[in-house]
């Protein structure tokens, strides 16, 4: 009978293992003693189906199981070695034909894994050294995609490199990933943990993968990170958990996602600090530290983050199921914005804007800088500004108010420094101003056939844009400007005919609510209506100051914007000397303050 060890010379690879015993080529052979950790059959097998329930498509999949399949049949021959290590280089070469460029690696991983069924022994020959031939091969071609921003493969490279370190090239690409790795990490993570990316699913992938190379290394023999870069993900890892929704499962424009995409996340967060346990138990299990499934979310983790070094920041409404959650990043010249209402992803895409002056656009000068930042128990508020050609300035703001499930988008266009009763040139222009939004897919449009609401439902009402500064019924006031549903998107158009203007976009998300007001309109009114604003007993223009009433079945909300500057002044007999206030008006009339802006503010 052969020896197991020692196979035909033609099926040794070229490929070299650090050793001053011996080198394996084809032109000399030795059985070689290699000084590797040995891993149990449960923890390489729990590795591959880790690889096969993060891909997306089911030919990966299907690849991935066969390597799977060898951990339940014996190896205990030289023919079954052969077997083994054929297979896994069948999926090495099939993996460049895969159609998703993260499943290839996780193919690559999960052949790494496989590898160490048939290196156990601590020998490296034949079939097997072939497949680590290759290995390398795919590893080194990989890497040179890292100045390209590919990271994806980051996980294949500590594993490759951790399990056969001693293998010629397999520790300078473990190299080349750890330091890519710190690399990414320092670049995108900013101070409050916010990771520099648009999408939530790019974030989260970013997040997890993170996590995933620590795990590896941990496991391995693949050294250590920077503590920090360790502190740096750990806080990515609380800014990340802000994105998931029920359960802890990714959201997507047609649902939640896998949680095992995000597995190495929620077990990250999970074993964190005692606040981040506790955020990720109430949101994956709906119980709290005691096993309560009747909780309160105090001494939980926030649930907004602003970070000024990424230009982003999270609005959640809680932590407890169908909350509402906006996602910003104003990096770019154009805002990115992400809407999420309970388990679907109502909108997201670029948060487009474009000023005309007397028929001429625009240009805005230099970047988005932040304004304001406020967030308490009743409201959460961003204002960020830009200035704009001819000495204008936009500031577009976010508002959530969490209990009532409002998002409120806005745009105001003033005249920086002009006090209330100064002259100005730019004030005898007119403006059109033209705020774009890009609704989720999965997403209808249904425009009212005679106000100027907008529902966007799939199986269910999801949302209800209310463009207040517009009049209610759209046979009159056309004029002033219009709501349309352009190219899948929402477009806000708004017209002033002085050089100030203010276009609020009232999008509710609660879904009670907007079950009542779809299927029972005629018992359950919604409305709103432009209100008028005194100063000193005198009414103000439209472009100095204006407020609004907005109704849901029985609840009532009142907003005020000045564009001037903040005075005393009145509105549904609430009397405020602030630039910007939102609030419950109540059953009896007066209206409980949610958030108030006043002027003093400081620009970034």
């Amino acid at each position: 009978m052969p020896d197991p060890d020692v196979l035909p010379m033609e099926v040794f690879p070229t490929c070299t293992v650090r050793s001053s015993k011996a080198t394996i080529s084809k032109d000399h052979f030795k059985t070689v003693s290699l000084v590797r950790r040995k891993f149990k059959q449960k923890k390489l097998l729990c590795r591959i189906d880790a690889c096969a329930s993060m891909c997306s498509d089911r030919e990966s999949v299907r690849y991935i199981q066969q390597i799977s399949q060898l951990f339940k049949q014996k190896a205990t021959d030289a023919e079954e070695v052969i077997r083994g290590c054929s297979l896994l280089r069948k999926c090495l070469v099939a993996m460049p034909g895969l159609s998703n460029k993260a499943d290839q690696w996780l193919v690559g991983e999960a052949v790494t894994w496989g590898l160490v069924r048939f290196t156990q022994s601590r020998e490296v020959v034949g079939s097997a050294g072939h497949v680590m031939e290759e290995l390398v091969r795919v590893g080194q071609a990989g890497s040179d995609d890292f100045e390209f921003g590919e990271s994806s493969l980051m996980p294949f490279l500590f594993a490759l490199g951790g399990l056969f370190g001693d293998i010629d090239h397999c520790q300078s690409l473990l190299d080349a990933a750890r330091s890519q790795l710190q690399a990414e990490v320092k670049r995108l993570v900013g101070e409050e943990g916010s990771v520099g990316l648009k999408l939530s699913s790019e974030i989260l992938g970013a997040v997890n993968r993170w996590v995933r190379c620590q795990e590896i290394m941990n496991e391995t023999s693949g050294g250590k990170l920077t503590k920090e870069t360790n502190n740096r993900i750990d806080e990515a890892v609380v800014f990340s958990v802000l994105l998931l929704g029920n359960s802890g499962r990714p959201i997507t424009n047609r649902g939640l996602g896998s949680r095992d995409s995000v597995a190495a996340l929620l077990q990250a967060a999970s074993g964190g600090r005692k606040k981040v346990a506790a955020t990720v138990l109430a949101l994956t299990e709906g119980k709290d530290a005691t096993g309560e499934s009747r909780w309160t979310e105090k001494g939980l983790c926030s649930c907004s983050i602003f970070d000024q070094t990424q230009g982003a920041a999270v609005l959640r409404s809680g932590w407890k199921r169908g909350a509402t959650r906006v996602l910003v990043s104003y990096r770019d010249e154009v805002p990115y914005i992400e809407i999420v209402a309970g388990d679907r992803q109502i909108i997201a895409g670029a948060w487009g804007i474009r000023l005309v002056c007397n028929g001429n656009k625009l240009q805005l000068r230099g970047g988005w800088r932040r304004t304001w930042w406020e967030m308490n128990e009743n409201a959460s508020y961003l204002e960020i500004s830009a200035d704009v050609q001819n000495g204008w300035r936009l500031e577009r703001s976010v508002l959530l108010l969490p209990k009532d499930k409002i998002v409120l988008l806005s745009d105001a266009v003033i005249v920086p420094g002009l006090k209330f009763g100064d002259k100005s040139d730019l004030l005898a222009d007119q403006l059109q101003l033209q705020s774009t939004l890009s609704v989720s897919s999965a997403i209808d449009l249904e425009p009212c056939e005679e106000t100027r609401e907008v529902f966007g439902c799939d199986n269910k009402p999801r949302f209800l844009a209310i463009p207040l500064a517009l009049d209610e019924w759209r046979e009159s006031g056309a004029a002033a400007g219009s709501l349309n549903v352009s190219d899948g998107g929402l477009e806000l158009k708004q017209n002033s005919h002085a050089g100030r203007m203010y276009a609020p976009l009232w999008i509710d998300c609660d879904a009670g609510r907007l079950k009542r007001l779809k299927e029972k309109p005629e018992s359950n009114q919604r409305t709103w209506r432009q209100l008028t604003v005194a100063d000193s007993r005198e009414a103000l223009r439209d472009d100095q100051a204006v407020s609004f009433r907005v109704q849901a079945n029985l609840n009532q909300w009142f907003v005020y914007r000045s564009l001037d500057e903040a005075r005393n002044r009145t509105a549904l007999g609430c009397n405020m000397s602030s630039e910007f206030l939102v609030g419950r008006i109540a059953a009896n009339g007066v209206i409980k303050r949610a958030l108030e802006v006043v002027e003093d503010r400081v620009l970034y």
